[in-house]
């Protein structure tokens, strides 16, 4: 259990508080990454086929509608808005172009009342016409790179990142860090790759099942690691939680940062900020269903968040369909004009993507904190 009561974003200019809607446009990749499980609920699934280019513009209407009701109870500091398509590997859907052309006209609806930053989150391995294609409608690019790739995908992955970076694009990579020790060197290497090359990069540990030990990371690389994380806080990790038999560390169990590299703060102290907290809230009051939508293309499911999926009945379950939208629209219309929205406890084992809402113990405290982040 924590050693704290409150969680919260850190402030940072570089790093603002957002609404981030995650679309996962499509279950189809081009990688097969042991860790990302397969299936409908899983990270990808091939078995699937790309959501029709008319229920995705549909998406994008209602995923607007959804977030400007959010966002006009916000104060204007808070008004800002990511969209991120991903997948599977959504720069692969055949329709990709028109459906960010289209994010981008339906958005002069909204112009006026918030910002919006346009991202995707993809592994890169596309051919040179379609990056082409695609750079003028990105805004930021969120690259991630996977270790079990072949030589030819990680050198188009790497020339990818170039333009991107030529086009004077956003961008950032993800390096995904591989407990297999070939592959950890492999990762460290992208890292080593991305500081010559001037890209800024953020090494993530692979969250998994605790009964996924082969994800769990030895001594050597918990240390990298720890050393890593310690520089860029106020505070080392918490207890670390020590697979005897195997000799090994189960970093997901034992905490995590955050998925975009935002700092947190504990117990409202705003002047010090950690970066890698332990990650367990069980029937914490959590304040995601502000800060997040995700949306799973291929049924049409709508949940708060991509990985919690928490609902307001205090479920692991969608709060609605795309099928349905219009009613989902008004029922949060009238809890939100009629301050009568209900507050997400948590029932979830470990806190992943979603991490940085602000959320607390006590019901009471929880609604002061959230005080400064609604008008």
């Amino acid at each position: 259990m924590p050693d704290f009561d409150v969680l919260e974003p850190a402030i940072d200019p570089n790093n603002r508080v957002s609404f981030l809607l995650d679309w996962e446009l499509t279950m189809k990749c081009n990688l097969d990454c042991s860790y990302c499980g397969t299936g409908l609920y899983a990270g990808h699934d091939n078995s699937t086929k790309h959501p029709p280019l008319a229920e995705c513009i549909d998406a994008i209407d209602f995923m607007y509608r959804y977030v400007d009701l959010y966002i006009s109870q916000k104060p204007k500091g808070l008004r800002y808005v990511v969209l991120n398509v991903y997948g599977g590997e959504s720069l692969h859907h055949p329709n990709i172009v028109e459906i960010l052309q289209s994010c981008h006209e339906k958005y002069k609806t909204y112009q006026d009342r918030w910002h919006l930053t346009i991202t995707t989150t993809t592994n890169a391995v596309i051919n040179d016409r379609r990056m082409a294609e695609i750079i003028p409608y990105i805004n930021e690019f969120t690259v991630t790179y996977h270790a079990e790739n072949t030589d030819k995908q990680k050198s188009i992955l790497q020339n990818n990142i170039l333009k991107i970076k030529h086009a004077n694009k956003r961008l950032k990579c993800i390096v995904m860090m591989h407990p297999d020790s070939h592959r950890f060197i492999d990762s460290q290497q992208m890292i080593a790759w991305c500081r010559d090359n001037d890209i800024k990069f953020l090494p993530k540990q692979i969250d998994h099942n605790p009964k996924a030990v082969e994800f769990n990371y030895d001594k050597k690389q918990t240390t990298w690691l720890n050393k890593l994380y310690d520089g860029k806080t106020y505070k080392t990790f918490p207890t670390l939680k020590l697979q005897t038999s195997e000799e090994k560390f189960d970093l997901s169990d034992s905490g995590r940062a955050c998925c975009g590299g935002r700092q947190t703060c504990q117990d409202q102290n705003y002047k010090q900020r950690h970066y890698f907290v332990e990650n367990k809230f069980p029937n914490w009051y959590c304040s995601v269903n502000e800060f997040f939508l995700y949306i799973k293309q291929v049924n049409g499911e709508v949940f708060v968040n991509k990985d919690c999926k928490m609902d307001f009945a205090g479920s692991v379950a969608p709060i609605g369909n795309l099928r349905d939208a219009d009613t989902l629209l008004e029922t949060t219309k009238n809890h939100l004009r009629n301050k009568t929205m209900p507050v997400i406890q948590c029932k979830k084992a470990s806190c992943w993507c979603g991490l940085c809402a602000p959320k607390a113990k006590n019901l009471g405290t929880f609604n002061s904190i959230m005080e400064k982040y609604r008008s």
